[in-house]
C-alpha cells in the first residue's frame, strides 16, 4: 500500500511533460514535504519503470543515477526527448525546468496559496497564472 507521500510523489512525476525536468528536492517540495529529496529517489528506485523517473535529476542539472547503474539510461532517455546536455553532463535547469501552472498546481490538489509559494521556492521559477 502506498502511503500519501508516494502518492503525491507519483502523481507530480506522471505529471512532468516530456522533455521537461524537476530534481528531487522540487518534487518533494511539490508533494508538500521539504526536505525529502532522498525519499522521492527511493520512491522512484522503488518504482521500476512504471513512471516517467528519467525526468527527476539532481538539484546540480545532473544525474544522480549512475549510482545506482541506470545513468546512461537515463541521459539517453532526456536525449531522445530532447534534452542537451552540457559537456560536464549536466543540463540546463533554465532552459528544461517544468515550471507547473497554477492550473496544474490545483489539478494536483494544492491549495493556490501553496503553488505561489512552491513557483517561489523552485530555482529559476517564474509563476505562471495559465
Amino acid at each position: 500500500m502506498k502511503n500519501n507521500f508516494q502518492q503525491r510523489v507519483l502523481e507530480i512525476v506522471q505529471a512532468i511533460p516530456r522533455g521537461q525536468v524537476l530534481t528531487y528536492g522540487q518534487v518533494a517540495a511539490l508533494a508538500d514535504t521539504p526536505r525529502a529529496a532522498r525519499q522521492v529517489g527511493r520512491i522512484l528506485y522503488s518504482q521500476g519503470r512504471t513512471v516517467p523517473w528519467q525526468r527527476v535529476i539532481n538539484h546540480y542539472g545532473g544525474l544522480s543515477t549512475y549510482k545506482v547503474g541506470s545513468g546512461e539510461l537515463q541521459r539517453a532517455l532526456l536525449e531522445k526527448e530532447g534534452l542537451s546536455f552540457k559537456p560536464d553532463g549536466t543540463i540546463d535547469l533554465k532552459q528544461y525546468q517544468w515550471q507547473p501552472s497554477l492550473r496544474m498546481i490545483k489539478k494536483l490538489r494544492l491549495p493556490e496559496e501553496v503553488a505561489f509559494q512552491i513557483n517561489a521556492q523552485l530555482p529559476f521559477s517564474k509563476v505562471r497564472l495559465k
